[in-house]
């Protein structure tokens, strides 16, 4: 660890508290110059840090800034520390996963940012991800360490996993719009995004990659004006634990892998679907048309009665569909 890593640990664990400059490089086993210059990287890298003559240094307890030092008290301790990869800004935590993926990152592997500059949603979307606002996150998952989730359900397990941790930390009710995006009050706070690669040789999947996308406390001016009409965040203040919930999904994640079966994970899916019994629209390549949601299938198809009477299976990633 980094004299800056090891310093933000320092404080992390103990919010609210001073240092002294000699305190905390005796504690960390470097020079107190070391130290101070840490702290000055810290401070421009966004963290709340007090410095108060004769007391030394505090991380103020309101900090939300995600980092891997802040996620540690909320780890389970069956979550290998040294797999997950902050970053401040990112291009994409999708884009920086696959390439990990390719060069032989373990399963479990996490990459997670408090920005990206070049988010993605499905079929090439824009998913806007404000600076510290927000949690953007991929996992690197190898299908054969999951054998109890069919990897063709991943996206409905991700969002079985992650709706549960924000209904836990809101009280609210989240729901999921079916394939991959959940909603809080009729407007979407999270998207995920499925990405695999399949060898060739064998046929199976050599990885998954699993974005997740949350609007924690984003402030909706933050938004393009069509986000805006769309979107909303969990929380309407500053004052939450982005670490705390980051650290849940990933304690969650995997750990209900070894005990959630398909059966148990599609009936959740479908109590928390907030399109089954409603009128939806869908748009499948240059056909749209209307249609009542009438059940989600255990192979995660939608199953959609047309107006003309005629019922169609959906398969996932063939069509996009609005509530109306």
């Amino acid at each position: 660890m980094t004299v800056k890593s090891k310093t933000l640990e320092m404080l992390e664990n103990h919010r609210g508290e001073f240092f002294s400059g000699e305190k905390l490089a005796e504690t960390i086993g470097v020079s107190r110059n070391a130290v101070w210059k840490a702290i000055k990287q810290l401070e421009s890298e966004g963290y709340p840090i007090k410095a108060v003559k004769s007391k030394g240094y505090s991380l103020e307890e309101s900090s939300d800034k995600l980092s891997l030092q802040g996620m540690k008290p909320y780890l389970d301790k069956s979550i290998d520390a040294t797999q997950i990869n902050v970053y401040d800004s990112i291009d994409s935590t999708n884009n920086r996963a696959k390439e990990l993926a390719v060069t032989g990152a373990e399963h479990g592997t996490v990459i997670i940012a408090n920005e990206q500059t070049k988010g993605r949603g499905r079929y090439g979307k824009v998913f806007e991800s404000p600076k510290d606002t927000g949690i953007y996150m991929s996992l690197i998952i190898r299908p054969d360490e999951l054998p109890n989730i069919e990897p063709s359900l991943m996206t409905a397990y991700s969002a079985v996993i992650v709706a549960d941790v924000l209904s836990h930390v809101t009280g609210e009710n989240i729901g999921i719009k079916w394939v991959n995006d959940l909603f809080l009050k009729g407007k979407k706070v999270c998207g995920i995004l499925t990405e695999a690669v399949t060898n060739l040789e064998t046929g199976k999947l050599d990885w998954i990659v699993v974005g997740i996308g949350i609007n924690v406390s984003t402030d909706s001016r933050l938004f393009s004006d069509q986000v805006q009409s769309v979107a909303t965040a969990l929380f309407d203040d500053k004052n939450v634990v982005r670490n705390h919930i980051a650290a849940e999904i990933i304690n969650q994640f995997f750990l209900q892998a070894n005990s959630m079966t398909q059966q148990k994970m599609m009936d959740i899916y479908r109590q928390k679907s907030i399109v089954i019994g409603h009128p939806v629209s869908v748009v499948s390549g240059t056909t749209n048309y209307d249609a009542i949601a009438e059940d989600i299938l255990d192979n995660g198809s939608l199953v959609v009665k047309r107006s003309d009477g005629q019922t169609r299976e959906l398969r996932f990633g063939e069509v996009s569909l609005k509530i109306r």
